[in-house]
């Protein structure tokens, strides 16, 4: 059972977010725009998909690495192949009497040939074997290095199939086995053979295969069903605000001004930057911005640049950006601390006022920052303050979106 944001997020995202149109398909280019715009980082669509397919086969993954695999090497099939070798003025090894008097006759006295036995592991079930044990290694290996496999429950034995996975290829007959691309026949000789392992390692193979899939159906499943996976803690608490944000600024537009308003989620449109819209039918507009920087720079910025070379830019959790017809813009910036640590609040604290003073320009209405945590707060919101902090439990607080929307 999660933290009640959890089971608020896991409610919620991403269906919410995904435009009505393509809940149920999605091109790949969308999905992999979505999670990036989420994440800030590339590749997050190839680290869900092979997140979504381990958490779902760790009792797989466990049986092969830890069990089956092993069993398989301590008796892997070898066949015998023997090797003429053809020696100049003596020899080594077993001597092939017949060829080399054979030579002596045909006039070369001097040669001798020989005969050396090599085991060969190249049956086809085996070369599929090896082949998935590599891929199922480099896959690990990867969500390891994007720090996926460490905090969540799913993939706590993920790090010792790794390593196991790893030693059986690196120090057994098993690296003695071809590098080949399996194929049907691979597949054919996995499915008949008696080792249990065999199959296994022929079901992760079609299992990984579905890693490369574009279709737009199985992209969208694993969209509603699997894009927390990889994302961490901070990073599931900061959506969960945003979407609560919005859903409770959208329902009490609807309440004001009813049939007025309409919600665009436009995290995966093309040329967009918005984390989702709300446009009033006179033009007046709401946008929510997750993790951007969208608001011009002011003198906190201009000093860092100028005494410290430094030119990378602040960038609020949230933005919310107020546009009335008349042309007047106006915004608010949300600060998100996963935290129940008052030391880490209060560090946020200080931040949301940071952002305050350097977006000042912008800023007009009530509140002008907030701080949401996960941890409880001790005070409720006050009017006086242009800074605020709430908790999840009380957010959003009616006084805060009435002023969040004030004006509209």
């Amino acid at each position: 059972m999660g933290t009640a944001w959890e089971e608020f997020l896991r409610g919620h995202f991403p269906g919410y977010l995904l435009p009505e149109s393509q809940r149920q398909r999605i091109d790949a280019a969308d999905a992999a725009r979505f999670l990036e715009r989420l994440t800030g980082r590339p590749q997050q669509l190839r680290l869900l998909l092979a997140a979504s397919l381990l958490a779902a086969n760790m009792d797989a993954l466990r049986e092969m690495a830890l069990e089956q695999l092993p069993r398989l090497i301590r008796t892997l099939t070898a066949r015998a192949e023997v090797h003429p070798r053809l020696w100049e003025g003596g020899y080594q090894g077993r001597l092939d009497v017949r060829a080399t008097l054979a030579r002596h006759l045909a006039g070369e006295p001097t040669r001798f040939v020989t005969r050396a036995r090599r085991r060969r592991f190249d049956l086809p079930e085996q070369v599929l074997v090896r082949a998935t044990v590599k891929r199922l290694i480099d896959v690990l290996t990867e969500l390891r290095s994007a720090r996926i496999t460490e905090s969540y429950g799913w993939s706590a034995d993920a790090s010792d199939c790794e390593a196991q996975l790893r030693h059986l290829l690196e120090s057994t007959v098993l690296r003695e086995v071809p590098q080949e691309r399996p194929g049907a026949f691979h597949l054919r000789a996995a499915e008949l053979a008696r080792h249990p392992c065999y199959g296994l390692a022929r079901r992760w193979h079609l299992q990984l295969e579905k890693l490369n899939t574009e279709d737009p159906g199985r992209l969208a499943r694993l969209l509603s069903e699997g894009a927390l996976v990889p994302m961490k803690d901070h990073t599931r608490f900061e959506l969960a605000v945003a979407i609560r944000l919005l859903q409770c600024l959208e329902a009490r537009l609807e309440v004001r001004q009813p049939g007025r308003w309409r919600l665009q989620r436009t995290l995966v449109m093309r040329g967009r930057k918005e984390f989702a819209i709300l446009m009033r039918d006179d033009g007046a507009q709401v946008q929510l911005f997750y993790n951007q920087t969208v608001l011009e720079p002011g003198p906190v910025e201009a000093g860092s640049r100028h005494y410290f070379g430094h030119i990378g830019r602040m960038r609020p959790d949230l933005t919310l950006k107020v546009a009335l017809p008349s042309g007047v813009e106006r915004s608010a910036v949300v600060e998100i601390k996963h935290s129940a640590e008052p030391d880490t609040l209060l560090a946020g604290f200080h931040e949301a006022h940071l952002y305050r003073l350097e977006y000042a320009r912008w800023m007009s209405g009530w509140p002008q920052a907030v701080l949401v945590a996960s941890g409880t707060l001790a005070g409720a919101p006050r009017r006086e303050d242009d800074v605020v902090a709430v908790d999840w439990a009380r957010w959003v607080p009616d006084d805060v979106a009435d002023g969040l929307l004030g004006g509209l």
